[in-house]
Parts: C-alpha cells; sequence; structure tokens
C-alpha cells in the first residue's frame, strides 16, 4: 500500500473542489496509517465513517454547483458519486457488523477510486466552471 501525495497532479484548478479534495486523500491516507499500525476497530470505524460523511459533504457540494451552473455532463457525474457512495456505505457497514472484510482492497479501491474520478470527471468539471463566480 502507498500513501497518496496531494500534488499538482491532482489537482484541477478549482480552489474549492481541490481543498476539498486533499480532506478526502488525508482521510484515506490516515486509513493506510490506521491500518498499517493495527489500530483498533474503533479507530479503523471512526475513520471510514469520516471519510464517508465528508465524502457525501463534497458530492453534493460538486452537485450543487453543477446544477447552478447547467452543466451538462451532471447525471453521469451524479451517477458516479451515487455508485461511490452505495459502496462506501456498504462497506462501513460490513465494518461496524463485524463482517470480514479486507481493509487493504477496502484502501486500493478509495484511492483507485477518487484518483481515477479526479482525472477524469472531477477535471473537466473544473475546465467547466474555470472563470464562474462561484
Amino acid at each position: 500500500m502507498s500513501y497518496i501525495e496531494f500534488d499538482a497532479s491532482l489537482m484541477v484548478g478549482n480552489r474549492l473542489i481541490d481543498q476539498e479534495h486533499e480532506v478526502l486523500i488525508s482521510y484515506i491516507n490516515l486509513l493506510q496509517k490506521a491500518i498499517e499500525n493495527e489500530a483498533s476497530g474503533n479507530i479503523i470505524e471512526k475513520v471510514l465513517s469520516g471519510l464517508v460523511e465528508y465524502t457525501k459533504t463534497h458530492f453534493f457540494v460538486e452537485e450543487e454547483m453543477m446544477l447552478a451552473y447547467g452543466y451538462s455532463e451532471y447525471d453521469i457525474h451524479k451517477k458516479a458519486h451515487e455508485g461511490f457512495k452505495k459502496t462506501a456505505v456498504d462497506l462501513l457497514g460490513k465494518f461496524e457488523r463485524g463482517e470480514d472484510i479486507n481493509l487493504d482492497e477496502v484502501h486500493e479501491f478509495l484511492k483507485d477510486w477518487l484518483i481515477n474520478h479526479i482525472l477524469k470527471l472531477d477535471i473537466a468539471l473544473a475546465g467547466f466552471l474555470k472563470g464562474k463566480e462561484l
């Protein structure tokens, strides 16, 4: 497993979106650190729960910006958000119920999904929002 470095390669050029991505990446890196240090289930649950809740907030902000400016790819972007939220909530629920989940796989899924989402959908959204007053 590797940490995500929030650098220029992951910046989309929209200050608000970039700041929120940095927080999401911090949560994912914190999860990795908790796994590496064999943290208690309570700590891992708090990290996962915080990540899920912050993700919901971040997606809401993006979706509101898309709606406010009539972003033509809104439905596609929102569908990606909904799919991720469902998966993340399901994983958190399994963990809370004590079901067997591979935390390394969860971490890799979260990391890969966020990076791919940023580099594909969010960068396009930021380009659309460029020059618009937020």
